[in-house]
């Protein structure tokens, strides 16, 4: 991994801890699916779903407060006193790290941030569906494909990410891609170009005989037939 990528991951992890710390504990169990055997009994779920956040956020903050010191130590740094920006501030010192004279530092500082990564990223995104774009990774070293995280009302943005190596590509930068690379966007996509709301695109939907790809939640619509509509409700 370059500097420049563990920075990036470094600010990932300073962004899933802010999601992870904002968020209810026992909103996050309403993802779940029930399993064959013992029930729990009320409530159990969700004291095992904060327990296990607050061993997360615990395990990051003491590793952000090391990683801190360090700096401190080494390169007379004035740590923050919250873990993000302490996180964020070691992304602009990974040299520090990478090329450190104690070299059991430098691959315990990677295979950490990669473990810890990991952790928040599967917390920061419980009750988040994912759907396929089909669209491949612009990293031309990578065999992934984009996928869109639809989040609850509030949470979340616009933004697709590689599933293989993380890569996000903005809405900005994505919506205005040649329409030969984006063929099939979401509903919630499609009510955003159109500028309208879901439920108004899917009446178009049903009424203009869009081309469509998936079923019920998954259900996407070809971009030709969303953004023609768009247009001829502009005209």
């Amino acid at each position: 991994m370059s500097a420049l990528d563990i920075r990036d991951d470094l600010r990932e992890l300073a962004d899933h801890y802010e999601t992870v710390a904002a968020a209810d504990p026992a909103s996050q169990a309403g993802g779940a699916t029930s399993k064959p055997g013992p029930r729990l009994p009320p409530g159990a779920m969700e004291m095992l779903d904060a327990d296990e956040v607050r061993r997360a956020l615990e395990a990051v903050d003491e590793w952000a407060e090391f990683c801190a010191h360090v700096l401190v130590d080494e390169r007379d740094a004035t740590a923050p006193d919250s873990t993000p920006a302490r996180l964020r501030m070691v992304g602009e010192h990974v040299e520090h790290f990478l090329d450190h004279d104690d070299v059991m530092l430098s691959l315990s500082f990677v295979d950490d941030l990669r473990e810890h990564l990991r952790s928040l990223r599967r917390l920061a995104r419980r009750g988040v569906r994912i759907v396929r774009t089909g669209m491949v990774c612009q990293d031309p070293t990578c065999s992934g494909q984009y996928v869109s995280a639809l989040a609850p009302a509030g949470q979340g943005d616009d933004a697709i990410e590689c599933e293989r190596c993380h890569h996000r590509v903005p809405h900005s930068v994505w919506s205005g891609w040649p329409r030969a690379r984006v063929e099939w966007v979401t509903v919630e996509h499609a009510a955003r170009i159109a500028g309208t709301t879901v439920a108004a695109v899917k009446m178009r939907a049903s009424r203009g005989k869009w081309r469509r790809t998936g079923s019920g939640a998954d259900v996407r619509y070809n971009i030709h037939d969303v953004r023609g509509e768009a247009t001829a409700m502009a005209s």
